[in-house]
C-alpha cells in the first residue's frame, strides 16, 4: 500500500473534504450546572452537562420552575444567553419574578446573561431558531434552550386545519425524532444546553425486571426524546405529607395557626449517564421567595451536617462532632459545642449568613471533587 493510500491519509483527506458534514475538528465543551440543590447535584454527579435533558410529569411538579433554576445558573457562565421557548403561554410576572432571571422580549435587549422569550409554538419556526442559533455561532456563545413545552407544539401546516384533521397528525413524536437528528450532536458538542418540558401520562419504565410490561415511555414526544435525552428526570405528584409546616411537630395543615411554608418536591431520575437510573430524590422548596431562592439550600445545608455526621443527636440536644470542628477550625466561624433542637441549629446557621453560604461551598465543593 502507498502512502497516499494508507488508511489514516485516506481518513484525513475525508475528514477535510466533508469538514462541514461533521463534528471532528471541534473542541468538545464541557460543564457543570448545578440544579440549585445540594441533594440533587450529588445525585447529578455535580449538575446538569451540554445536550438535551427532559422534564417530565404532571401539572404542577415543579418542571417549569426547575428549569428556570438551572437557566439561571447556567447564565451565570460567561458568554451565556438564555432562549425561554414559551409555547403554551406559561411564563407568569410572578414566575418571572421569582426565578430571579434577566428577561427580554426585545432582541435589541439580549445579552450575555439575559433569557430571550420566544413566543411560537410552531414548531417549524422553534426548530430554525435554535438551529440558526447553533449553527451560526462564531462568537461562540452558550445557549440553554428551554421548551415549555413540547405538548404545546404544532406543524405550520396544522394551524389553519379544522380539529378533526388536525388531530390525525403525528405531533409531538414526529416533531421530537427530527429535531433531534439534526441537532444532537451540535448540542452536545458545541456545548449548548436544552430542557424540553413535557406532560407523562403514566410512569416511563425503563427497568427490563420491573413488573409489569416495559414501556420506553409514555411521556409525550415518544422514543426519539428518550434516546436523545442525557438525563430523563420524572417530577412527581405532591401529597400533604410532603409539606413542610411552620410547626414541623405538629402533623395537621391549618390555614391560621401552621399553614405550609415549603414542601420537598420529589423526583426521579428515568434515564441517567451515570448509572442512577431509578433514584429518587427529594429537595426542600420555601414559599414566598424571589430572586432565584425558592430551593431551600440552607435546609439543605442542616441535613447534609447530619447525613455527613458533622452533627450528631442525642435526646433533644444536637453536639458538634470533631470533624465538623475541624472544618471550622481553619475558617473564623465557631458554633456552640451543643445546641438544643433541630430548629435552633437550622436558626442558627440560617441568620449566619457568611456561614451559610461556607457550607453551602464547602458542600459543593466535595460533591464537585466526588463527582
Amino acid at each position: 500500500m502507498s502512502k497516499e493510500q494508507n488508511p489514516n491519509t485516506m481518513l484525513k483527506g475525508f475528514l477535510k473534504e466533508t469538514k462541514d458534514d461533521h463534528y471532528n475538528f471541534e473542541d468538545e465543551i464541557n460543564y457543570k450546572v448545578s440544579s440549585g440543590s445540594l441533594q440533587f447535584d450529588l445525585q447529578l454527579d455535580g449538575g446538569f452537562g451540554p445536550g438535551l435533558h427532559r422534564f417530565v410529569g404532571m401539572n404542577e411538579g415543579g418542571k417549569t420552575s426547575e428549569s428556570l433554576e438551572v437557566m439561571k445558573n447556567f447564565l451565570k457562565m460567561p458568554g451565556a444567553r438564555g432562549v425561554f421557548i414559551k409555547a403554551e403561554g406559561r411564563l407568569s410576572p410572578e414566575m418571572r419574578k421569582r426565578s430571579g432571571i434577566n428577561f427580554v422580549f426585545n432582541a435589541d435587549d439580549w445579552v450575555d446573561g439575559t433569557c430571550f422569550v420566544f413566543e411560537s409554538n410552531i414548531y417549524e419556526v422553534v426548530v430554525d431558531l435554535m438551529r440558526r442559533l447553533v449553527q451560526f455561532n462564531d462568537d461562540k456563545t452558550k445557549y440553554c434552550f428551554v421548551l415549555d413545552s413540547v405538548d404545546g407544539l404544532i406543524p405550520k401546516n396544522d394551524v389553519d386545519k379544522n380539529f378533526e384533521d388536525s388531530s390525525k397528525v403525528a405531533g409531538g413524536a414526529v416533531i421530537a425524532g427530527v429535531f433531534m437528528k439534526k441537532m444532537s450532536i451540535a448540542l452536545q458538542k458545541r456545548g449548548h444546553m436544552a430542557i424540553f418540558i413535557s406532560q407523562v401520562r403514566a410512569d416511563i419504565k425503563l427497568d427490563p425486571y420491573a413488573k409489569g410490561p416495559v414501556r420506553q415511555t409514555t411521556a409525550t414526544g415518544g422514543n426519539a426524546l428518550l434516546h436523545f435525552a442525557n438525563w430523563i428526570i420524572q417530577f412527581e405528584p405532591r401529597y400533604n405529607g410532603d409539606m413542610i409546616l411552620r410547626n414541623p411537630s405538629v402533623k395537621k395543615i391549618d390555614p391560621k395557626t401552621n399553614p405550609p411554608i415549603g414542601h420537598f418536591a420529589k423526583v426521579t431520575v428515568k434515564k441517567s449517564p451515570n448509572e442512577k437510573t431509578n433514584m429518587s430524590i427529594s429537595y426542600p422548596v420555601r414559599y414566598g421567595q424571589e430572586g432565584g431562592r425558592s430551593i431551600w439550600i440552607e435546609k439543605e445545608v442542616v441535613d447534609l451536617l447530619s447525613a455527613w455526621e458533622f452533627v450528631k443527636k442525642s435526646g433533644s440536644w444536637i453536639s458538634i462532632t470533631e470533624d465538623f470542628k475541624e472544618v471550622l477550625s481553619e475558617t473564623d466561624f465557631s458554633l456552640p459545642e451543643k445546641v438544643q433542637g433541630e430548629n435552633n441549629l437550622f436558626k442558627l446557621i440560617e441568620e449566619n449568613e457568611s456561614l451559610c453560604e461556607f457550607l453551602i461551598g464547602y458542600f459543593k465543593n466535595a460533591i464537585q471533587e466526588f463527582s
